[in-house]
């Protein structure tokens, strides 16, 4: 099961917070960056591997594991039951309150993507942050919003003090982006249309790659190849429908582009361990 506990965003608030447990070994989440975002993850039961620029970091609660922007990251979840929070700090909306001087010598530092933070998070301080934040959006009282933001710039603070990776040039940076950025229009294209026949040669093309240059940095970047990782968000959309009760196994599976029913049930188990049938009647069932 994936249950989204805790689900406090608003687009117009810079900070966002998410609470998952997951009740099934698998993938999280699919490859993906932020362009604009500091992610952080605070495991708080079980333990994940979390892949992020081509490289594997176990983790484990209480751990904590920073994402920096654009850069390229995907999970999965190695034990019966993890139980984790997302936090996403939208730099740019940070940004816009233009906070002198924290704007122009701190964030506009990270915004640009000259600033990295190192990954791993070991710190009770940024542990006690986080879980403050997690108090203020769930009770909700009066003043919660300024308290969040406080709580975020002693954060920032916090990790721009003692956790800072490395400081890279314009030239590095805009080079650093480009690399991690181009699977994007890919990712893009397939959130959009994945509900037709996306062929590699589209694929390659989309980031002006051949087609054997793009399968094999795809898989290095990803994990998967470009019709597992297609075949998995179609399941993934498909799987949300059936558990919100919205249709049956075979309009989940037209809606998602496949008309083959017993192809769609086969990837469908695939993924999910069981047939969309037994999902459908299993009262624990889970989303990818």
């Amino acid at each position: 099961m994936d249950q989204t506990l805790v689900k406090l965003t608003d687009n117009s608030f810079p900070v966002s917070v998410i609470e998952h447990i997951k009740t099934a070994p698998g993938a999280l989440f699919e490859a993906h960056l932020h362009q604009h975002h500091l992610q952080f993850f605070y495991f708080k039961k079980g333990n994940a591997q979390i892949y992020y620029n081509q490289t594997n970091c176990p983790v484990a609660a209480p751990e904590i594991l920073l994402i920096n922007k654009n850069e390229l990251h995907y999970g999965e979840n190695n034990c019966p039951e993890l139980r984790y929070f997302v936090f996403r700090i939208n730099l740019k909306l940070l940004l816009s309150y233009n906070i002198v001087p924290c704007s122009q010598k701190y964030l506009e530092c990270i915004e640009s993507g000259l600033v990295r933070f190192t990954h791993h998070i070991k710190s009770k301080h940024v542990s006690n942050l986080l879980d403050c934040i997690i108090t203020e959006y769930t009770e909700k009282h009066d003043g919660y919003e300024m308290k969040i933001i406080a709580y975020v710039f002693d954060l920032l603070g916090e990790i721009f003090r003692n956790h800072k990776g490395e400081t890279l040039t314009l030239h590095d940076s805009a080079i650093l982006m480009q690399k991690t950025n181009r699977f994007a229009a890919v990712f893009s294209l397939i959130e959009k249309e994945y509900t037709r026949t996306i062929t590699l040669e589209e694929a390659a093309g989309t980031v002006y790659m051949s087609k054997s240059y793009f399968c094999r940095m795809f898989k290095q970047s990803t994990g998967r190849t470009l019709t597992d990782y297609i075949n998995r968000s179609r399941i993934e959309k498909a799987a949300l429908l059936l558990n919100q009760g919205m249709c049956n196994v075979t309009d989940a599976a037209l809606s998602v582009g496949i008309e083959d029913i017993n192809y769609f049930s086969r990837i469908f188990k695939k993924y999910m361990g069981q047939s969309p049938v037994n999902y459908i009647h299993n009262s624990s069932r889970y989303l990818l």
